[in-house]
């Protein structure tokens, strides 16, 4: 059941394909309205739809996204304040305005997605497949408390496509085909979704399959490992009368030799399986929502599969995650506004485990039993004064987290040891032994080898100082969130937005015992211990906005600024940790491991997007993006932070045709992080080009050139290159993807 508000002041809608037998409307869109799972009124959402051909609404040229990307998150490049940082072609963390990972709530369809990966590599949005996605929302401003758990960087929320009762005694039968190709690495992707209805009852089907050879850039280099390889099936079966809904979902992924080129691993096997049951019902004045997920991800990682490497260190990662979701929610007007009720949560376990599979004996518990349950209740009200709309929220949150005991064994053959002079590397980075005198790379005077902690005590003592700790712990945090929509004139209306938002530290913070880059895929190349006492953090939020908005032109420039107390960041080891940064340095040559820790930051920009209709069938759009994080308690800046980026749009449209030429400019990137070894990048442009024709009202083409002038660039959020024997040296940054032509064609039936 969908709350639906008034819209207030702002939308931005994707370029929709439409119909043959009928003309587009004027560019001019005025804003468009959004609920999602749970919330009274959203004052201020972006929303990307899906550009199925036989949608039509207004249009708004530069928020895109097309069924031919491998990643779902690349709808984001679009959105003012959103970017992704990409540590391969299918594994896109979500960044909105600087922060990233756990601090932005993602969902599908109100439910939160945990992945198995311990580097993210299955992140919540891959979870989901182009063709079976409606809309994609992302809240601006300041996120309402019912968006999600951890809202501090913000939300977004995945609707999918559900089965549609038609209300007709006849079977009604519906649905669209979709191919797609990409030439750049000959990327292909087959969808179908079909949808059968009749009476109140109605089932969808969907399957898609997506994959792709390596990508390169526009100097000729292959990006290896960026192949691809993902299929993805499921049902939704929906009963419906007036009063009431039930659905029962099932979604499958399975992902196969698929590249990460700038993580230490690349994706062996992803396997999920996820359940979900919804519903809406009105009982009295009231109207109700409520819903129950599980999902269950298998997932499996190598060094060497798809990468050049050591035959004598070889390592498999297999991670396992169960989680089960809930959420229920009571919406109703009274006379002194609309108040909403809701309590939501989830219980997460993950294990993963270390293994080298020319050594049986080699064999590390990286994370065993952890247990991450977060329970929340959240009120929400929302009134209209005059020409002013207030919104004001209220979440109470509790997160409770333990963990079993580890254990490792890195015990090696000689073989393995990769022995020299009778001494040796210890197997994946001690470092070269020059006559049995070790050059332990952690800052230390050399040693006489006899001296030297061997890596099995080294071990040994992490895993007895994490075995007796007491592993379990709770947070009780409160979020806070006011936001407020005032119509100044009848064109100009003012936004403003505080909140106080709060995120407990993540499993990998807590429970990272011995020195890994199992870090929810930072991607900085340092390893890093976890910290069981870590505190929450807490960040104090404002947003002031304004829209403009005539006839033919519109432009919504916001600026913002958060301080966040308990910042967790990776900082150096001190004393008190020797044995973690010797062990990172026999084992990964990093010769500045890092602990999670808290500290104190701050984040603070502008973002701005806007459009002006030239005639009725040319319109000139666009974005910018300026975000700066920055440390309060040292002169340092926050870690992977997108540099200053905008793009402008010119469009034409007509009654067969939409034609889009996008000029994309991006700075340079010198704010970096000193704590995290981070490197500059140069700045660049792109320009790109689309065209859709709708050749009938059934069928569409859909084609254009990415990277038309083949640009040789590298994206700060792209990472490192972790690997070896490829034409981009190793911990030097990753190139982009060159000139790629791409087509997809669309039949709805």
């Amino acid at each position: 059941m969908n709350f639906t508000l008034k819209p207030i002041a702002l939308a931005v809608n994707l370029t929709i394909l439409g119909s043959s037998a009928m003309a587009l409307p004027a560019l001019a869109l005025p804003f468009v309205a959004n609920t999602a799972q749970g919330t009274i009124k959203d004052i201020e959402v972006i929303t990307i739809s899906n550009q199925r051909h036989n949608s039509l609404v207004d249009n708004q040229s530069y928020a895109q996204g097309k069924t031919t990307e491998a990643d779902l998150a690349n709808w984001l490049a679009s959105v003012p304040g959103a970017n992704i940082n990409s540590n391969g072609p299918i594994t896109g963390i979500a960044q909105y305005r600087g922060l990233f990972g756990d601090r932005v709530a993602t969902s599908l369809d109100g439910h939160p997605i945990i992945g198995a990966g311990p580097n993210a590599m299955d992140t919540p949005l891959s979870y989901s497949t182009p063709l079976i996605v409606d809309s994609m929302t992302v809240y601006r401003g300041i996120a309402p408390v019912s968006a999600g758990m951890s809202t501090i960087g913000g939300a977004i929320d995945i609707s999918m496509r559900k089965a549609e009762v038609m209300n007709s005694e006849n079977v009604q039968v519906s649905g669209d085909l979709q191919a797609g190709y990409r030439s750049n690495n000959s990327a292909s992707t087959l969808s179908g979704v079909t949808n059968i209805a009749t009476g109140d009852v109605a089932v969808l089907l969907y399957g898609n399959t997506q994959a792709g050879d390596s990508m390169e850039s526009g100097d000729g280099t292959v990006i290896e490992p960026t192949d691809f390889d993902k299929t993805q099936a499921g049902f939704d079966v929906r009963h419906a009368t007036e009063n009431n809904t039930v659905g029962l979902s099932y979604h499958y992924t399975k992902t196969t030799d698929s590249g990460t080129p700038a993580l230490p691993m690349d994706i062996e096997y992803i396997e999920s399986r996820r359940f979900n049951v919804d519903g809406d019902f009105q009982l009295g004045q009231w109207q109700g929502e409520w819903s129950v997920g599980y999902l269950d991800a298998d997932h499996g990682m190598t060094n060497f599969l798809m990468r050049a490497h050591d035959p004598m260190k070889k390592r498999r990662n297999t991670a396992l995650a169960d989680t089960t979701d809930f959420k229920f929610v009571l919406n109703r007007e009274f006379s002194f506004g609309e108040l909403s009720f809701g309590v939501d949560g989830y219980l997460a376990t993950h294990d993963s485990v270390i293994t080298n599979p020319t050594n049986a004996m080699f064999e590390v518990v990286n994370f065993n039993n952890v247990q991450d349950d977060r329970f929340g209740f959240f009120t929400e009200w929302q009134n209209q004064y005059g020409q002013t709309t207030v919104q004001l929220g209220v979440r109470v949150k509790h997160a409770i987290s333990n963990a079993d005991e580890v254990s490792g064994n890195m015990a090696m053959n000689m073989a393995d040891m990769n022995m020299d002079s009778g001494m040796g590397g210890m197997d994946s980075g001690m470092g070269d032994m020059d006559s049995g005198m070790g050059d332990m790379n952690s800052g230390m005077d050399d040693m006489n080898s006899a001296m030297m902690p061997s890596m099995g005590s080294l071990l040994s003592d992490l895993e007895g100082d994490f075995n007796n700790a007491d592993r379990k712990v709770s947070d009780t945090n409160v979020d806070v969130a006011l936001s407020t929509q005032t119509q100044l004139s009848e064109t100009l209306s003012l936004y403003v937005g505080v909140g106080m938002k709060s995120r407990a530290p993540s499993y990998q913070e807590r429970y990272l015992w011995t020195p890994m880059e199992s870090t929810g895929g930072l991607a900085d190349g340092h390893t890093y211990i976890g910290d069981i006492d870590l505190e929450s953090e807490t960040a104090y939020q404002a947003d002031l906005g304004l829209t403009w908005q005539s006839s033919d032109f519109m432009i919504a420039p916001h600026v913002f600024y958060q301080n966040i107390d308990n910042y967790i960041q990776g900082t150096q080891l001190d004393m008190d940790d020797a044995s973690a940064k010797m062990m990172a340095s026999m084992m990964a040559q990093d010769d500045n491991p890092l602990k999670f820790s808290n500290v104190d930051a701050k984040l603070y920009g502008a973002d701005v997007n806007w459009y002006y209709n030239l005639t009725d069938n040319f319109q000139l759009s666009g974005i910018a993006s300026y975000v700066r994080g920055e440390r309060r308690d040292i002169d340092d800046n926050l870690y992977r932070i997108a540099p200053l980026n905008g793009q402008v749009s010119v469009s034409y449209h007509n009654e067969n045709v939409i034609t889009n030429l996008t000029l994309v400019a991006v700075s340079a990137q010198d704010d970096v992080s000193a704590t995290n070894t981070e490197q500059a990048t140069s700045g660049y442009g792109l320009v790109n080009i689309d065209i859709e024709y709708f050749v009938t009202a059934d069928f569409t083409l859909r084609g254009g050139v990415d990277n038309l002038l083949d640009r040789e660039y590298q994206n700060h959020l792209g990472g490192y290159n972790r690997v070896k024997e490829v034409g981009t040296p190793v911990m030097d940054r990753l190139p982009s993807e060159g000139l790629s032509a791409w087509v997809e064609a669309t039949y709805s039936f």
